[in-house]
């Protein structure tokens, strides 16, 4: 047996060798199957709060912002979204944060009447690749690419947007199509993957269950299974963790945990209407994501999902991952959780860099 006073230095002798960037990233996003509330309520009000917690514990977060959504918004209604929209990101770039790209396209032929939208099916980039409207896959990422450095080049001069998430990870099929796409338009970071994960609903299906054994790596276009020895974009992969049989079903921890839930601010746009029974098991056995926006979980979960990635990893040089949370879907307990797991990984792991995009792209 490993004694106590052998164990602490054999720890500290991994991983202090190691290079450890953690990326806290926040997709800014509205409900996309529809609001039960305000915008504020659903976006500025918990996004206000990620960004003062933040600042609170002295890291710096990244927004993955949903543009499209934004661009459509400027049309439907510029003073109640819009020009908050607009605003949120200024004050965040300017208090030292980051900004990046999050493209649900979707939202290019999602309607508006009433005063609420109604929103479309066309959820996945190849939905539009013979969209001659938009300029097929090619149009819409450098349609997201120029509107967003427009917007936050009024904030910063030196801005430039380098990174991305793919609305609901949709990176395939088409994937060369989409990544060719994003390098030509200057994105060198992606964060889309999550290494297990597996969703299918009635409008798309990921299946991340096979990405290449390298804590981070240059991406295939044609290959999504295998490193990439050339140029292109370097996947920084949201952190996971393979669930085990032992654990309780997740729809147990859910009523178990309810009194920790958020509010209910909108609509989901996924259902599982006409899943088959394969799609459901592989859903159910699918790694689980580093995030706080799961209320199931708790903050000693989170540090074992951040332990398994570094663990995994050990014999690498550098390890750089992702968490990934929702404002529209935080809560008291999420930024509870948020508090804690920052708090933790300080203390047990003080080399830690809590890193942003923009920042490792200067460097």
């Amino acid at each position: 047996m490993i004694s106590g006073k052998f164990a602490l230095p054999l720890r500290v002798n991994i991983f202090q060798t190691m290079k450890i960037k953690l990326f806290l990233t926040f997709d800014h996003e509205l409900p996309l199957g529809g609001l039960r509330t305000t915008y504020h309520k659903a976006l500025f009000e918990p996004t206000q709060r990620v960004l003062d917690t933040a600042d609170r514990l002295g890291v710096k977060v990244t927004l993955f912002t949903d543009i499209l959504c934004a661009c459509r918004y400027r049309e439907w209604d510029y003073v109640q979204f819009y020009a908050p929209y607009i605003q949120q990101l200024h004050d965040a770039i300017r208090t030292g944060h980051d900004v990046q790209l999050h493209i649900h396209p979707h939202w290019l032929t999602t309607g508006y009447a009433g005063g609420t939208f109604l929103p479309s099916t066309d959820f996945a980039p190849a939905d539009f690749k013979d969209n001659a409207s938009f300029g097929g896959i090619e149009g819409i990422i450098k349609l997201s690419v120029d509107r967003l450095n427009e917007i936050c080049l009024a904030a910063d001069a030196a801005y430039r947007c380098v990174a991305c998430r793919a609305g609901g990870y949709n990176i395939y099929p088409e994937t060369k199509a989409i990544f060719d796409a994003l390098y030509r338009a200057g994105i060198r970071y992606d964060s889309s993957m999550a290494r297990g994960y597996y969703f299918k609903s009635s409008l798309s299906e990921i299946d991340f269950r096979r990405l290449p054994s390298k804590p981070n790596w240059t991406v295939d276009p044609s290959n999504l299974h295998v490193a990439y020895s050339g140029d292109g974009i370097l996947e920084i992969p949201i952190a996971t963790i393979p669930k085990t049989p032992f654990e309780l079903p997740t729809r147990f921890k859910q009523k178990r945990y309810a009194h920790r839930a958020v509010e209910n601010r909108g609509h989901m746009i996924h259902s599982d209407e006409g899943i088959d029974l394969a799609s459901k098991i592989r859903m159910l056995f699918a790694a689980r994501m580093l995030s706080f926006d799961n209320h199931t979980l708790s903050p000693d979960y989170l540090l074992r999902i951040f332990r398994y990635q570094i663990s995994r990893y050990k014999k690498s040089g550098e390890v750089m991952m992702s968490l990934i949370s929702h404002p529209k879907g935080m809560g008291e307990y999420s930024f509870e959780l948020m508090e804690k797991f920052i708090s933790a990984i300080r203390k047990s792991y003080p080399d830690v860099e809590f890193a942003t995009f923009t920042r490792l792209h200067n460097r």
